[in-house]
């Protein structure tokens, strides 16, 4: 019985502990895998143990798994498991999707292919830009990752034009067949249309209605003062 009372004051302290983590009240819990409050009160403090109906309301109300919950003392970097994992997951999964997408037999040729696979990755930064949780801070960051990127691009073809000049041939695993094409610089270089790298200009380009939509997003009737 004693180790019965050991895994029911575990899972209680483990539930109270969560519980308070995510910032709800006893009854808040209670109502929302409906038991009454004194019922969750007794399941917290050893001694009463949950239903597996009622255990599993609880895991889902709180977000957690069972191994959370009833192995060890919680901590609070356990419940990110979860998350982690699906979104991991989800991210495989839309990798593997556009890998193998050339393979579609739907695609009547190169050009559909290419087409819908541009559209999909514009979808996906779209939908990371777009959402008002993205911070500047992130934002930066993928500015960055974007300059490398375009930069790293431009070397590598400097790299193919400075092999072929020296040695003759180009080193193995690069992509161009003739570095010394000036239209395909030009094009990493964006010189023709120069669209790439936006003028900041808010003097002339501050778009008040998207910027009423972007308050209506975040929750703000009107801009603050």
């Amino acid at each position: 019985m004693e180790g019965y009372a050991m895994k029911y004051r575990l899972l209680g302290e483990n539930l109270q502990t969560i519980r308070k983590a995510r910032g709800m009240k006893q009854q808040e819990l209670a109502d929302q895998i409906g038991i009454n409050m004194q019922s969750l009160s007794k399941i917290e403090r050893g001694l009463n143990y949950p239903t597996f109906e009622t255990l599993e309301k609880i895991m889902n109300a709180l977000g957690i798994t069972p191994n959370e919950l009833l192995s060890g003392e919680w901590s609070h970097t356990d419940h990110a498991e979860p998350f982690l994992i699906d979104v991991i997951r989800r991210e495989a999964d839309f990798d593997v999707s556009l890998d193998t997408l050339h393979e579609n037999e739907y695609f009547q040729s190169h050009e559909q292919w290419q087409y819908y696979m541009k559209d999909k990755l514009a979808e996906y930064v779209r939908n990371y830009l777009d959402d008002t949780k993205t911070s500047i801070e992130e934002l930066l960051e993928l500015k960055q990752l974007v300059q490398r990127q375009k930069t790293e691009r431009l070397l590598k073809m400097y790299k193919e034009l400075h092999s072929l000049d020296r040695y003759g041939e180009q080193p193995q695993g690069y992509v161009y067949d003739n570095p010394y094409d000036d239209e395909q610089l030009r094009e990493l270089a964006d010189i023709g249309r120069k669209r790439n790298i936006p003028d900041v200009s808010p003097q002339s380009d501050f778009d008040e209605e998207d910027y009423k939509h972007y308050l209506e997003e975040i929750g703000f009737a009107k801009p603050r003062r």
